[in-house]
């Protein structure tokens, strides 16, 4: 997986922020092995995503898809389209949408870990857009942002980062520069398919609750271990935590058994 910590924010995100309905609408057109520039030929000639124009059509292939989903041998796109094939919870399929962004946008994910969660956690009810506008400038003063941003980029930036969180439904998904934070929690589901796409890296069953996803959705090495130990039950796998080793029994052999057993829950 790409290493997000050490590369500097960039203004992609503004692209598509979450992009979900037109993510969706690629995943039932992408074909496996297809070449990107001939993927974003098709979807123009096409008219796969309606009346969008070509620039906004080569931005959605090329800056969202390509870049969150065809990567890691297309492993994203592979896993989602199936399961979509198996017609999977759609609230399952957006949280995964934003791991994959996140895991592109180191942006995203830090204004998450650092401002969103931070908030939510001390009973705030509400996310503005100078909360946004204060982490980037914050982050151009210590480095995150390689080249400054002129005010007007700033408060675009701001803008899309505030909006991507309404896209994945963690505010209300409004216009409005102040919006409620929502209630919002890591799925069952989502637990098991990280907790196997992690495991199925090659990673230790006692590092997986420190992988920096589960921050995603403000979640600690304790409660991740909890989840764990929950979504068990389901016989998707076995735990045992004696408080400081976690040592998990798969039953799944492939993360595509794990997708096949998770798509009818």
């Amino acid at each position: 997986m790409t290493d997000v910590a050490t590369r500097p924010y960039s203004t992609e995100l503004s692209k598509g922020q979450g992009a979900i309905t037109e993510t969706l609408t690629l995943l039932e057109h992408w074909q496996p092995g297809e070449h990107r520039q001939a993927l974003a030929q098709r979807i123009r000639d096409q008219g796969i995503l309606g009346r969008a124009t070509a620039n906004r059509v080569d931005d959605l292939v090329q800056r969202v898809f390509v870049r969150r989903y065809l990567v890691e041998e297309d492993r994203p796109a592979v896993y989602l389209k199936r399961l979509l094939a198996g017609q999977a919870d759609p609230a399952l399929i957006r949280q995964l949408m934003l791991i994959y962004t996140a895991r592109q946008h180191p942006i995203l994910r830090d204004f998450l870990g650092l401002v969103y969660w931070p908030r939510y956690h001390d009973g705030a009810r509400m996310l503005a857009r100078v909360d946004a506008e204060a982490f980037i400038k914050e982050a151009q003063a210590d480095g995150r942002i390689a080249t400054a941003w002129s005010a007007s980029m700033q408060e675009r930036v701001a803008r899309n980062l505030v909006g991507t969180l309404g896209d994945f439904g963690l505010v209300e998904n409004t216009r409005q520069t102040v919006r409620h934070l929502l209630p919002y929690r890591l799925l069952p589901t989502t637990a098991l398919y990280l907790a196997h796409e992690i495991h199925f890296r090659g990673v230790g069953d006692n590092s997986i609750p420190v992988d920096p996803d589960w921050a995603l959705f403000g979640l600690t090495r304790e409660a991740v271990v909890e989840m764990l130990e929950r979504v068990s039950r389901g016989g998707h796998f076995i735990v045992q935590y004696s408080g400081e080793l976690l040592r998990i029994a798969w039953r799944y052999r492939t993360m595509e058994e794990c997708l096949d057993g998770l798509a009818g829950q």
